[in-house]
């Protein structure tokens, strides 16, 4: 459906653009500085011209800004993966402790453990 609107929309242009084209093809001299004059010229080519001249413009300065954007974002990439890398280097990976559990769903504990572990592993289970 969408390469029928596009299609569409350009056979819409095509048409502005020439009927444009046959309504002003008078012709015009323009005139430069130190009295140089260009040779007669069709307005619509004159338009035409301005258009071409103001996309390739256009399409220069997009070119541009996106080469600096991917710059950019190498550099940040780069600054991401060494503050991951620092991260992972500042805290260890914790190593889960293998606890036997019995039938009831209680875990065994050591007698070395203090009662604040206790606590903290039975509030972990809720």
């Amino acid at each position: 459906m969408g390469s029928y609107f596009k299609a569409i929309v350009l056979l819409i242009v095509l048409v502005a653009l020439v009927t444009f084209g046959i309504q002003n093809n008078e012709t015009l001299k323009l005139d430069y500085y130190f009295g140089m004059h260009s040779m007669p010229l069709p307005v619509y080519g004159v338009v035409y011209a301005s258009i071409l001249i103001g996309i390739f413009i256009g399409m220069l300065i997009g070119i541009s800004t996106r080469l600096g954007q991917r710059k950019r974002i190498k550099t940040l990439e780069k600054e991401n993966r060494n503050l991951k890398s620092k991260a992972s280097e500042a805290m260890p990976e914790e190593q889960p402790e293998d606890k036997p559990e019995d039938k009831t769903g209680e875990i065994a504990v050591s007698e070395s453990q203090t009662d604040e572990t206790l606590e903290l592993n039975s509030d972990l289970e809720k």
